[in-house]
C-alpha cells in the first residue's frame, strides 16, 4: 500500500530543470515545495524529489539520514495526494527542499511533511 518505487521519483534533468524554472511553491517550515503539471505518460500521478542543501547541512551522514526521514514521511502520507490527482487525472512533479541547519526529530518531520501536502492540496 506504501510505496515509493523508482518510476515515483524525479530522476530526469529536463523535468528536474523545467521544475524549478517554471514550478510555483508553498512553504511549511522548515520545507518549502516546488511543483508543476506535467504531461501523465506513465501512469504516475506524482513524481517527486527531495533536496537537503549541503550549504545548510555540512555533513553527508546527517543529510543522508535527513533524506531518509523524510522521505519516510512522505511516503506514509503522499496516499491523499494521489487520489486528488488521479481524480482530475493530472501528473504532478513536486520538489521537497530542507531548509533547516539541524536534524528534527522523526515525529516533527512526519507532522510537517503532511500540513505540507495538505495546503498543496487545497493549493491545487
Amino acid at each position: 500500500m506504501f510505496k515509493f518505487p523508482k518510476k515515483q521519483k524525479l530522476c530526469s534533468e529536463k523535468a528536474i530543470e523545467r521544475l524549478f524554472l517554471n514550478g510555483k511553491f508553498i512553504s511549511e517550515k522548515p520545507f518549502r515545495a516546488i511543483w508543476c503539471f506535467e504531461e501523465n505518460n506513465d501512469h504516475v500521478f506524482v513524481k517527486s524529489l527531495v533536496v537537503v542543501s549541503k550549504k545548510r547541512v555540512k555533513l553527508a551522514v546527517k543529510r543522508n539520514s535527513i533524506k531518509r526521514k523524510i522521505k519516510e514521511a512522505y511516503r506514509i502520507h503522499k496516499k491523499q495526494l494521489e487520489f486528488f490527482l488521479e481524480s482530475n487525472n493530472k501528473q504532478l512533479n513536486l520538489a521537497i527542499i530542507y531548509q533547516e541547519e539541524e536534524s528534527l526529530d522523526y515525529i516533527i518531520l512526519e507532522q510537517k511533511i503532511n500540513l505540507l501536502l495538505i495546503r498543496l492540496i487545497n493549493e491545487l
